[in-house]
């Protein structure tokens, strides 16, 4: 299948880094892999987001659930998952909570991290045809809708409302 588009917005996350290259630019983008349990519960234990600092993870109540995590682990896309990070996850949990039943889910999660922790929006080297979006780490969820706005006045042929220049793909 073929599709034409006046403008391609490259915003695929960890995956961006391939898309970039084929769209001209090598991009030092390296994926940060997290790690996630879950427990489902009536009653979580705490009301809000709770990060003992020392330890490098959250703990995140939600509707029905207590959500547990963190770590940092260099890895790619491809690598297997390290299950020692998630035992780690489990036995740091349990100082806290030492009740905590068996947990009903776990996973891990791909960030899209950058070596200068600013992520890359605007243009491809190649033109404005190709624009980015990517490379928020930690805090892409938050960041998307600033950057979805400058992606719609780029696409539009406007300028931004913030100067994009320290985000450029051609700074690397």
């Amino acid at each position: 299948m073929t599709l034409r588009a006046k403008t391609v917005i490259i915003t695929a996350g960890a995956h961006s880094k391939d898309l970039a290259r084929q769209a001209g630019d090598r991009i030092p983008l390296e994926t940060e892999r997290g790690y996630h349990l879950e427990w489902d519960m009536q009653n979580v234990p705490i009301s809000r987001p709770t990060c003992p600092t020392a330890r490098g993870f959250y703990f995140s109540p939600m509707q029905g659930r207590l959500r547990v995590a963190g770590t940092v682990e260099l890895g790619g896309l491809t690598a297997a998952a390290s299950p020692h990070r998630l035992e780690a996850l489990e036995k740091a949990a349990r100082q806290f909570f030492p009740d905590l039943p068996k947990a009903n889910r776990s996973w891990m999660g791909f960030r899209p991290s950058i070596p200068d922790s600013r992520p890359v929006i605007g243009p491809s080297s190649q033109g404005a045809d190709v624009l980015y979006g990517f490379g928020h780490g930690h805090i892409g969820l938050t960041l998307a809708p600033i950057t979805a706005n400058i992606l719609r006045d780029l696409c539009l042929g406007r300028s931004p409302s913030l100067d994009i220049a320290p985000y450029s793909a051609q700074r690397f």
